[in-house]
């Protein structure tokens, strides 16, 4: 009962204070309000979520190495996805836009193991990426919630390996690459409190690194041709925003 009357307090100064004169600046609480409402927000948010990979050249590797070993009994894992997390910025020049400046990263990993024989054989092969991402979400509000479609870009940075153990024979090496991608997204931002807010996002990422490298050279297959890491595919997002200072969204003149 006592958290309810301070609450009520709480709300009982603040009508006040937006319905009295600014004494203090010369200036009416009406026009003190405005020039609240046109405040940019900024928040910081944390983000996590299951992300899908497409991974065409590597899976088509992977493939291709199961048929050369079929029947051993040993059989390789694809990289079909993994759980994404990241951190960012968000900034809301007003209540319908939102900049959104994201590091991602991407999980990318599968593998397996088996008795060929007597022999144990382990092969694990990793393809992460490393994301910097800028994104432009529109957004329109419902009660407590801002829903819109938001995309943009993003720089990716692989640094991965592939590590194959046959008993006592080690395959080992490391694999490099970047490139640009791009991704659209539905999004949702949902104000628990003006000091805590819910993010939901779902959409699709296109993003390919270059030539895969290993110690400075572009990994060649048998046939002549390359592997480029891909992580394109469904991406989700679940988080929470912090702003750096409490208040309402910023709304501008003739916003409705």
């Amino acid at each position: 009962m006592r958290l309810m009357h301070i609450a009520y307090g709480i709300l009982l100064c603040a009508a006040l204070s937006t319905s009295r004169p600014a004494a203090s600046f010369g200036e009416s609480g009406e026009n003190a309000s405005d020039e609240s409402g046109r405040k940019t927000r900024v928040f910081l948010a944390l983000f996590g979520g299951p992300q899908s990979y497409a991974m065409t050249d590597i899976n088509h590797s992977i493939d291709q190495d199961n048929q050369v070993l079929a029947g051993s009994g040993f059989t390789a894992k694809k990289i079909t996805g993994g759980t994404g997390f990241g951190a960012g910025i968000r900034v809301w020049p007003s209540s319908k836009l939102c900049l959104l400046f994201d590091y991602n990263r991407l999980p990318a990993s599968a593998s397996s193991s088996a008795l060929v024989g007597t022999t144990p054989v382990v092969e694990s092969v990793s393809a992460p990426a490393s994301a910097l991402m800028a994104t432009v979400g529109y957004f329109r509000p419902w009660k407590k919630i801002h829903y819109g479609i938001a995309g943009g870009a993003g720089y990716y940075i692989c640094n991965g390996n592939v590590d194959a153990r046959f008993g006592s024979t080690i395959i080992k090496y490391d694999l490099h690459g970047k490139g640009f991608g791009a991704h659209a997204l539905a999004m949702a931002d949902i104000a628990a409190s003006r000091g805590l807010h819910f993010e939901l996002a779902l959409g699709y990422r296109s993003a390919k690194s270059g030539n895969l490298e290993s110690s400075g050279t572009t990994i060649t297959l048998d046939d002549g041709s390359h592997i480029r890491a891909d992580w394109s595919g469904l991406t989700t997002r679940f988080g929470f925003c912090i702003p750096f200072d409490h208040g309402p969204y910023p709304t501008h003149a003739g916003e409705n």
